[in-house]
């Protein structure tokens, strides 16, 4: 394990956009390992582990041996974010995962951030306290997915129907000035726009609170991640490529 210090001087060295939101946060975070770490005038390769969260994200072009051994490290069941120029190299180190490519996307000059209606109440979430209101009918691992958000105080909103909260926006992870949004409805409440206003509602926390602007990723075969994007105005920028666990038989 690195020191927090030095994990804050290789964050420093990326540049805070989109395609280096994930790896940032981690490394701002300052509990990650660092494994591969190779840094000259013309070169940073390095391998950033977090073990809470089972991610891996692989900047530069570091030792095929790093990345493998921060992937078993994890027991093979975490996921591993890699970007266009090393995406071969990834795929080398990690026999039998298969590269699925992410779109990243920013706001766009044009912006269609819808307003809650009257009635449909949102409102911020904030610590574990709040799990309490989480409905018994979520799935496994949505439920596991909103409680670590909620155990470490992230951002988060929910839009009500009822007393009961149906979509949830939260920040997956931050930068200085950038989050990553994440975003999950229940089954039956979908298509009704509660996403979408819900999602509305936290750029504007975030952007008002923090002044920090969404990076919105979606796997590019998500045909409705990439339609609610587009929809609220986002615009595609870069693109990263994700190795998920290997599915067992």
């Amino acid at each position: 394990m690195v020191s927090p210090e030095q994990t804050a001087r290789l964050a420093a060295l990326l540049p805070d956009i989109p395609r280096f939101v994930e790896t940032r946060a981690t490394l701002l975070e300052g509990h990650c390992e660092v494994l591969g770490l190779e840094e000259d005038a013309a070169n940073l390769s390095f391998v950033a582990r977090d073990g809470e969260e089972g991610l891996v994200c692989v900047v530069g072009r570091p030792a095929r041996g790093a990345i493998s051994e921060a992937v078993a490290r994890d027991g093979d069941r975490g996921e591993v974010i890699a970007m266009p120029e090393n995406v071969s190299l990834v795929a080398e180190a990690l026999p039998g995962r298969e590269a699925r490519p992410a779109a990243l996307h920013l706001l766009g000059a044009e912006e269609r951030l819808p307003e809650a209606p009257e009635g449909e109440p949102i409102r911020l979430l904030s610590g574990p306290q709040e799990m309490r209101l989480l409905p018994p009918k979520l799935g496994e691992e949505l439920r596991a997915e909103l409680e670590r958000a909620l155990q470490r105080d992230a951002p988060m909103a929910a839009a009500f129907v009822g007393d009961v909260p149906v979509s949830f926006c939260y920040a997956a992870s931050e930068t200085e000035g950038l989050w990553d949004v994440a975003i999950d409805t229940l089954d039956g409440y979908r298509r009704r726009g509660h996403a979408a206003r819900c999602a509305a509602f936290m750029v504007r926390h975030m952007r008002g609170r923090f002044g920090k602007e969404p990076v919105w990723s979606a796997m590019e075969t998500n045909a409705a991640s990439m339609a609610l994007a587009a929809k609220l105005g986002f615009v595609p920028v870069d693109r990263v490529f994700v190795f998920e666990p290997a599915r067992r038989a």
